[in-house]
């Protein structure tokens, strides 16, 4: 079965039922699925008449909007490749993207996302659609998206049907994603049909979605997660999709939605808990005690638990729109305590796992049956198995067909027995996995111990005012962090104490830095001596993607990081300008100049 013939038994299933949600000039305006289906084949037809054919690559450069779903569907209905690109990538990227995936039409957004291709776009680039129509003329090769709408109202290409959908092979590439590139340029994965409806059924057997759903979409949904588990996978269950209009807007468009399922990333969620967490360090001492004694017990029932349901877990899902069943996070690693604390308050997170390369779950905690601090089992029909030093590796129907134009990248990701190397360190426990970390960024320290640095970034962004972190370490003499402080949370903090300025110079005011000291070492006591970061520095900013500290799915670029902030890295082991986190140890540490290179070989 190809994609197009599992979205038309939707289409058939669900003809009339509400689809797609979107907001404009602040009214929430409606589609039904047989409306969508019918634009998505006028779209299609208005592309045949462009000359868009089987196997052309098409890309799409734009936010969450009904455009979107409509322009993949019309696109896989010629039998064409779509290439999604995030949009918040900049020019130079942009332009990698469509080189290296051959597209030869550009769907985009606007004018902003026009200009990133206007003036250098690639050769094959032959034309450019716009969703937003343009205040001016671009040239013939720019047209509007209500214009290739137009062209399938002509007698001529009503004549002529479009290729029947079943004639499409499952085999066929659907679409070309590219890889986040974390520690090097993005690859372009390329996924078939069958990989999609694969993996599509497989995890909607392990967290099951109706027509009686609805799903806030407010990532990218030129993120693999978001489009097969938030798009695909929402539309073959009937369910409803509300478009956010952003992640500023998230908090409103939640309150207004009142969704049923999230699907999201870690990062929103550890928002929440960091400002429950913040709200509890000012409250009365017994109520904090009482609160805090609850959540160490996991308990969900008794008249105390009753109480901080009503102080605490009410107000949350309050704040989440007061409907939400199910949270479904991807992308990154979920602490185990913030999953707990989302199912002492009534909504069940289901973590999973998965790639770009896997189209992309491989596994996900079952509803009814999650275990916080793993990302579940294996979906149905797919296999993993662990090698001797540690890495996941993975086959089944899902896994790509490989690596566009890149013959040797394919090789050393997929074996010839079809096992698709993760990269990840991993255990598994009565079928349950537990990622440790990349295995590209465990960190080596010339004392011979081998450090996961995730499970300690993960433990030091939970601090109150700590907002995310980077271990390092590698080929070191001890690990040592560079400290993100969430500058939301410490207005409060400089407010009550007087203390004024840029970030630059508050974070070396001796009350911030004794607050950071002891975040990060209450944070770290549960992990072994050599584990625990022994100096760390506060950086003035946060890490955005429009700096290239992160990639667009929220990752840290750690090549980016560690070259960016070289002088505090470097400081940290070599100089006198770092924070102790252990007093009695910044007195005894020797001087690390012989201690290897500035950066890790392989970051």
């Amino acid at each position: 079965m190809n994609l197009l013939e599992l979205m038309h038994a939707a289409v058939e299933q669900f003809t009339n039922r509400e689809c797609l949600r979107y907001k404009r000039d602040g009214q929430w305006h409606a589609l039904t699925y047989q409306e969508v289906w019918n634009l998505a084949e006028q779209f299609a037809t208005g592309l045949r008449q462009l000359g868009v054919k089987a196997d052309d690559k098409v890309g799409l450069l734009a936010t969450n909007r009904p455009a979107w779903p409509i322009s993949d569907l019309a696109i896989q209905r010629l039998g064409a490749v779509v290439t999604p690109i995030y949009p918040t990538l900049p020019a130079n990227q942009v332009r990698f993207i469509l080189e290296n995936a051959d597209v030869q039409l550009l769907i985009v957004e606007d004018k902003a996302q026009l200009e990133k291709v206007e003036q250098d776009g690639p050769p094959v680039l032959q034309r450019v659609i716009t969703i937003e129509p343009l205040s001016e003329e671009h040239g013939d090769r720019v047209v509007s998206f209500r214009r290739v709408l137009a062209l399938a109202d002509k007698p001529s290409t009503r004549r002529e049907p479009l290729p029947n959908i079943h004639d499409i092979p499952d085999d066929r590439v659907a679409t070309i994603v590219h890889t986040s590139g974390t520690s090097g340029q993005p690859k372009g994965v390329m996924l078939s049909h069958a990989n999609l409806v694969s993996n599509v059924q497989s995890s909607l057997t392990l967290v099951p979605v109706s027509m009686d759903d609805i799903s806030l979409s407010y990532l990218p949904l030129s993120h693999i997660f978001e489009r097969t588990v938030g798009q695909f996978a929402s539309l073959v269950s009937g369910c409803t999709i509300a478009y956010a209009e952003g992640i500023n807007k998230i908090q409103e468009n939640l309150l207004e939605v009142r969704p049923t399922i999230l699907i999201t990333v870690p990062r929103l969620l550890e928002k929440v808990y960091a400002k429950v967490q913040e709200q509890l360090a000012r409250a009365p001492g017994p109520v904090r005690q009482m609160v805090q004694a609850t959540l160490k017990s996991g308990k969900t029932n008794g008249i105390t638990y009753r109480l901080v349901d009503t102080l605490v877990f009410s107000k949350v899902r309050g704040a989440l729109g007061g409907r939400l069943r199910l949270i479904v996070s991807g992308g990154a690693a979920l602490n185990a305590e913030i999953a707990s604390f989302y199912a002492q308050a009534g909504i069940p997170v289901c973590e999973g796992y998965g790639m770009t390369e896997s189209a992309p779950v491989i596994a996900v905690n079952p509803i009814g049956a999650q275990r916080p601090g793993t990302v579940g089992k294996p979906i149905p029909g797919v296999e993993v198995k662990i090698t001797q030093d540690g890495e996941l590796l993975v086959r089944g129907p899902n896994v790509m067909i490989g690596y566009y134009r890149q013959p040797e990248e394919t090789k050393s990701a997929l074996d010839e027995d079809g096992w698709l190397h993760t990269g990840d360190i991993a255990e598994m426990d009565d079928g349950y996995i537990r990622i440790i970390d990349r295995k590209k960024h465990i960190l080596v320290l010339t004392t011979g111990k081998n450090v996961a640095p995730l499970p300690i970034e993960s433990a030091l962004s939970l601090a109150p005012h700590i907002a995310s972190a980077v271990v390092l370490g590698d080929r070191r003499k001890f690990v040592s962090a560079l400290i993100v402080p969430d500058f939301e949370s410490m207005q409060g903090f400089l407010r009550k104490r007087g203390i004024s300025g840029p970030a630059q110079v508050w974070i070396r005011h001796p009350e911030v830095v004794s607050l950071f000291q002891k975040e990060v070492r209450e944070a770290v006591q549960g992990f072994a001596d050599f584990e625990q970061p022994k100096r760390f520095a506060l950086l003035p900013e946060d890490f955005t993607i429009e700096s290239g500290d992160l990639t667009p799915t929220l990752k840290v670029r750690t090549r980016i990081v560690y070259d960016r902030y070289r002088d505090q890295i470097e400081a940290m082991y070599e100089g006198d300008d770092y924070i102790p986190v252990f007093p009695e140890f910044n007195q005894s540490a020797p001087r690390l100049a012989s201690d290897g290179p500035t950066l890790p070989p392989h970051a």
